[in-house]
């Protein structure tokens, strides 16, 4: 959201820090080469009128002064009642570019904003023509956050020099970032050994899990011919085949070692290994806390990447185990790491 936050709360202010407001915004108008010429000019025909007593001078005076005291009050009236709002992609990841949007909202009612510059917090600055009354401009920007979490506010500045140019009146806007970024699942030393593990531990436990009968059911492209049940088939003159299910319903189960004394890397290290077995197809369970989120897909990938996304190192942490858990922790990356 907008945030002049640069600013305390107007009610708890004092005189004397309004004053120091109104100077820092006088720092933040800049005088133009035109607008210099322009004081320049009424100095001088302010100087003439007085001296010379001639209406074409007063006339001209009036003319520059006016001009001078529109464009200031214009110039303010284009930065007004803007609101700067940041949203972030939906599944946004630290250590990689971010294709965000700077979304610019107009809430007067009654006068569009015109001729804005807008400087993006990567440095590159941007032109917009026009944000209309009630309406809204974005701005396509790539940020790159290095931690996980919510990151710190990032600080945009807008600035206009309409409507004469005479000055550039800017403010600048600490935009909060209302979403938490995954972890990095960027490859690190020692990473893929892990993997390794996991994986081996999740294919011995499948070879060993006991399938039970379910129902019988119709062939289906890819079934394998071991399943299919002769006897129905050579009755009902179609192929039948067994529907089993396993006695454990899931192969393996994922904790985080919570307390351990690189975090940091405990917990990028637990992103990797979720994402690279939910894209080797291996299902298993994240257990942390009380909570224990099956991974089949992408999407349960994502469930476990947003938990880690605002985990905290905790010692009092109690870990929803069973005998397959797996216990991914800073020691499994130096060495071999057991069930616990």
């Amino acid at each position: 959201m907008y945030d002049r936050g640069l600013k305390p709360p107007r009610s708890n202010i004092t005189w004397i820090q309004r004053l120091q407001q109104r100077w820092r915004e006088g720092i933040r108008h800049k005088v133009t080469p035109l607008g210099a010429m322009i004081l320049v000019l009424l100095f001088t025909s302010g100087v003439l009128a007085f001296t010379t007593t001639q209406n074409v001078f007063f006339l001209l005076f009036s003319l520059l002064l006016a001009s001078i005291l529109i464009s200031s009050f214009v110039n303010r009236l284009m930065l007004a009642g803007l609101e700067v709002r940041l949203d972030l992609p939906q599944h946004a990841m630290a250590g990689e570019p971010a294709a965000c949007s700077l979304i610019i909202e107009n809430s007067k009612s009654w006068l569009s904003s015109f001729a804005l510059e807008l400087v993006a917090p990567v440095g590159r600055r941007f032109f917009i023509p026009i944000v209309e009354t009630k309406g809204q401009a974005l701005v396509p920007v790539e940020v790159v956050w290095g931690k996980r979490g919510v990151p710190e506010p990032v600080v945009v500045e807008l600035s206009t020099r309409f409507p004469f140019g005479f000055s550039i009146r800017r403010t600048r806007v600490a935009v909060r970032v209302g979403q938490a970024l995954y972890p990095s699942i960027r490859e690190e030393a020692g990473f893929r050994n892990v993997l390794s593990q996991i994986q081996q531990r999740a294919a011995m436990l499948s070879a060993s899990a006991e399938a039970e009968f379910s129902h019988l059911r119709e062939y289906r492209s890819g079934d394998d011919w071991r399943r299919i049940a002769w006897g129905k088939s050579s009755r009902g003159g179609s192929w039948i085949v067994k529907e089993t299910t396993s006695t454990a319903e899931d192969f393996l189960h994922l904790g985080l070692e919570d307390h351990a004394p690189d975090f940091e890397r405990t917990v990028s290290l637990a992103a990797f290994i979720v994402w690279e077995l939910q894209h080797s197809g291996i299902p298993f369970r994240f257990d942390l806390y009380s909570q224990s989120i099956a991974v089949v897909d992408r999407r349960g990938a994502y469930d476990v990447l947003s938990l880690l996304a605002l985990i905290k190192p905790s010692p009092l942490g109690t870990l929803v185990r069973n005998s397959n858990t797996f216990l991914i922790s800073s020691d499994s990356i130096d060495g071999p790491s057991s069930a616990r």
